[in-house]
């Protein structure tokens, strides 16, 4: 099963395609430009947000909170390097090798009782994609629910370039 996209390319390949979208160059507008419901939106959630499709272990269009759970299972197990349940600081940053989203929302993020370590139920109980995107509360994003298809469709309704909306927004 492929992990992460991530790996089979390289941290350089992967940071500058994430640089390129981040700024802009893509005729799909970004969900987190101007006017955006995550604009205002912290680096750690505009995180979480930008990788639940990557939890779609199906590829059915459809990230569940078990999808997350399974996907968070597997990182924490393979970066337990002692067994003991807990992942260290030294085990945390191994894991934040192979997915940028554990070097973003970092060992205080996910450490809930604050004793310095994580467990697998404080990694894969917090999770701010479904906090953001989940609007029924279903414990899944949809494509309707995912913070690309709300700009594409947007940009659909209002029949505005991405460009366009932006100055919209600002007057």
């Amino acid at each position: 099963m492929a992990r992460n996209f991530a790996r089979p390319f390289g941290r350089p390949v992967v940071c500058a395609f994430t640089a390129l979208a981040a700024s802009g160059c893509s005729s799909i507008p970004s969900p987190f430009t101007t006017g955006s419901p995550f604009s205002n939106a912290s680096i750690v959630d505009r995180t979480f947000i930008g990788a639940a499709q990557t939890w779609d272990l199906d590829k059915n269009t459809v990230v569940t909170c078990d999808e997350w759970k399974q996907y968070a299972t597997t990182s924490f197990r393979e970066s337990d390097a002692n067994g003991d349940g807990a992942l260290t600081g030294d085990e945390f940053a191994h894991m934040s090798k192979s997915d940028r989203l554990f070097d973003v929302a970092d060992l205080k993020h996910f450490d809930a009782n604050g004793d310095g370590k994580v467990s697998l139920e404080e990694l894969s109980g917090r999770n701010r994609a479904f906090q953001l995107l989940d609007k029924n509360n279903d414990c899944q994003i949809a494509r309707d629910e995912s913070a690309q298809v709300v700009q594409v469709d947007k940009t659909k309704e209002t029949g505005l370039t991405p460009e366009e909306q932006v100055e919209r927004a600002r007057r």
